[in-house]
This record gives C-alpha cells, structure tokens and sequence, in this order.
C-alpha cells in the first residue's frame, strides 16, 4: 500500500483558488511548510493516524511513504502545497502533494495525496485549515481522491469548492 490508495473512490477536482486574505487556522494551531526535518515526524503522526483502522501499517510503512512522496515517487513534491499543523508544538496532521502524479487516471497538476489529522485532533477545524492553506497557496485546480464512504470528507471538501472530475 502507499499513499496512493487503491480504493473505490471518486475523484474531485477543484478551480476555486481563495481570496487575496490568507485563511486562518483554527485558534491555536499553527501550520508550518514540511521540510526535511520534519520527515519522521509525519511519519509517525500519519502511522498514528490509522492505527486500528483498515489501512492501518507499520510505523516502518508509514515513514517509507512519506519518504517516498518527498523524493518524488509519487510525483514532483510541492513544498508550497505540502504543510503540518500543530496544536501546543504537537504535530497533530499534515497535507501531502505533489505535482504531476504518476497515476494515469488522475488530473495533471497539483494533486493532494494524503490529508490526515490524528484522530484526537479531528473535528477542530484542522483539515480544512490545512486544505485551505494549499488552495491558498497554489491558487490553481488541484485534484485529489476521496474515498466514496468518507462522508465527513466529502462534505469538507464540498464545503470548501471541490466539485466531482468529468
């Protein structure tokens, strides 16, 4: 398994770039640019991530992937659209993309491989904070691919002007 999931999804696209005002995190989060240094740090909060879950992996596995869309195996990475958040210095979830996937039933372009929060921190405004930062950022359509029973998902990204790819 890799970032990438193989999963019965829909692809979503959006061409909605936000405003001239930076969005603003959520009171006491803060979102940085992910750089090197903060390699296993993801790592680990994106193998926390989906601990007891069906794509649940090894911490190993976790890292491996995050390694692996920072040297481009999943396209070129985009260090504008690509940020951690925390909450009190805690890393508490990152947004992964890249430019360009290798995938051919996706866009070109800017493509959101992986949005996680850590489960503790869900539901305070994190996930589309740090959605809105890339779309802040990038100011162009940019795909990604949401599971079809992530409901709460879909509506986030709905929310925020994605709409289904034809």
């Amino acid at each position: 398994m890799s970032i990438y999931r193989a999963r019965v999804a829909n692809m979503l696209l959006t061409s909605e770039p936000l405003g001239d005002t930076p969005p603003r995190p959520p009171a006491g989060v803060t979102l940085h640019p992910i750089g090197e240094q903060d390699l296993a740090d993801v790592g680990r909060a994106y193998w926390r991530t989906y601990l007891g879950t069906p794509e649940e992996m090894t911490l190993t596995k976790a890292t491996h992937d995050v390694l692996a869309a920072w040297n481009g195996e999943y396209g070129r990475w985009l260090t504008p659209g690509s940020f951690l958040a925390r909450v009190n210095d805690e890393l508490s979830g990152a947004i992964l993309t890249v430019d360009d996937p290798p995938w051919p039933d996706v866009p070109r372009g800017p493509f959101i491989i992986d949005l996680f929060v850590l489960p503790d921190m869900r539901r305070r405004g994190i996930g589309r904070a740090l959605v809105q930062a890339v779309q802040y950022a990038l100011r162009t359509s940019i795909g990604l691919r949401v599971d079809d029973s992530a409901a709460e998902a879909h509506m986030l990204y709905i929310s925020l002007g994605f709409s289904p790819a034809t």
